[in-house]
Formats: structure tokens, sequence, C-alpha cells
């Protein structure tokens, strides 16, 4: 059960459907499929479902930001205005980075928690 629960979240990162792996969760770049092309499976359940992603954005972008400030700290002798001229664009281009990962991980926790409209398939 471990095992597939990381399989799930790993088909998240990988941004393909939760359920079987093969359909794509994005048509472009910041457009989603309303289902999957392979198994048909739909990936929001109701309106306004997606709206968890936010938070998983938010935890990876602080998570990218505090990388950075560690990584100015000890790694290289910056004053902190230096600091702040590579911790701020990061901070601003972090939640755009981090969106379709957010996204394709939120999918999968939906997916594990609640199911979306299908069946686990039989393995």
């Amino acid at each position: 059960m471990f095992f597939e629960i990381l399989d799930i979240l790993h088909r998240g990162m990988r941004l393909r459907c939760p359920c079987c792996g093969h359909g794509r969760l994005f048509k472009s770049a910041l457009r989603t499929y309303d289902r999957c092309q392979a198994c048909d499976e739909r990936f929001e359940r109701e309106p306004g479902q997606s709206f968890g992603a936010i938070y998983v954005n938010l935890g990876l972008s602080g998570l990218l930001i505090l990388t950075a400030y560690l990584m100015t700290t000890t790694l290289f002798s910056l004053t902190m205005p230096q600091q702040r001229s590579i911790l701020i664009p990061v901070a601003v281009l972090g939640p755009c980075l981090c969106f379709r990962l957010a996204k394709g991980l939120w999918t999968s926790i939906i997916f594990l928690g609640e199911g979306l409209y299908l069946p686990w398939p039989n393995r």
C-alpha cells in the first residue's frame, strides 16, 4: 500500500494521470485537460477543487526560498543587499515555477484522499 501511494504521488510529480499514469495533466503551459486521454478519468470532481494546489504551491515556493536563503548564507559570503537581490526574484518567480508541480501533486492527493471518479486499476 505504501508503494502504491508513492507511485501515485510520483505520477503527479511527472504531471501524469494519478489513476493510470499514462494520460497527461496539462495541454499547455497553464491549462489542464478535463479528462485523462488514456482512462477517461475526470481530474476535477467539482468546481474549485484545485484550490488546494495553491497551498501546495505556497509550501513548495517557501521551500525554494528557504533553500536559496540557506545556500546564499552558508556557501557564499554575501552582504544582506546582495542576498536580497537574489532572494526577491526567487520569491517572485517561485510560485510561477512551482505551479505545474503543485497542480500535479494536488491532483494526486485528491485521488488518494477520495478518489476521482473511476476505481483504481487492478494490478
